[in-house]
């Protein structure tokens, strides 16, 4: 009965790391880039320059187009208005009654056959 299966309760000390000496330099792996590399990255940061900017001149032109639709819009529903109020009052004009009326205060006769009508359909 000396002899137990259970483990004793007794901790080890844990392991020290290892470590390794910091007094061995890094191996150079810097490698130059070549001619053509050089201006292949050149050549496509012009290229994105100028797709930026040519992005921005076409925002604005969009931009100006845009408004000048709406101000065109704004002159069309304007002159809409304006037509439709002188069509009313057209349409107030020549009533048959305020005609009637006219006639009869100024001494004349209103033969509606001698009346003409336009209509803009």
């Amino acid at each position: 009965m000396l002899e137990s299966t259970a483990r004793p309760l007794v901790q080890q000390p844990a392991p020290k790391p290892v470590h390794k000496p910091a007094n061995e330099p890094a191996p150079q792996t810097h490698i130059a880039f070549s001619g053509f590399e050089k201006t292949l990255m050149f050549a496509c940061g012009v290229l994105a320059t100028v797709v930026c900017v040519v992005c921005l001149f076409m925002q604005n032109r969009l931009s100006n187009t845009q408004r000048q639709y709406e101000d065109l819009q704004a002159r069309i529903m304007k002159q809409s208005q304006a037509t439709a109020n002188l069509k009313q009052e057209i349409g107030e004009l020549s009533n048959s009654e305020r005609l009637d009326a006219f006639a009869k205060a100024h001494g004349f006769k209103v033969i509606n056959g001698n009346i003409k009508r336009v209509d803009n359909q």
